[in-house]
């Protein structure tokens, strides 16, 4: 296995981590272990972030059979972004909402 596709594996498998961190996150089962709602939305949509930084820069540089893990895992991770950032905004802008 090449450098390059050993990299987008190592990006789809810390993406899949991110977009579960980003979702468990949304859905209060990470509340349990740090109880401030603002901080484990923001924690996921960091982590979600950086994620699809290094998918996507991996992405370009790896064979052409490592798309599919790559693709599978930005789709993830996009729904982890999407679905973080709009609890957050919408946390940030009405009060009360957490």
């Amino acid at each position: 296995m090449t450098t390059g596709a050993k990299a987008v594996l190592e990006w789809s498998i810390g993406g899949a981590l991110a977009s579960w961190v980003a979702i468990a996150g949304a859905f209060d089962q990470l509340y349990l272990l740090i109880p401030n709602e603002p901080l484990t939305l923001a924690l996921g949509l960091t982590l979600t972030v950086i994620s699809l930084y290094g998918l996507v820069h991996s992405a370009r540089r790896g064979p052409r059979w490592a798309l599919v893990p790559a693709t599978v895992a930005i789709i993830v991770v996009i729904a982890g972004i999407v679905t973080d950032g709009s609890l957050l905004a919408l946390g940030l802008t009405i009060p009360g909402f957490y």
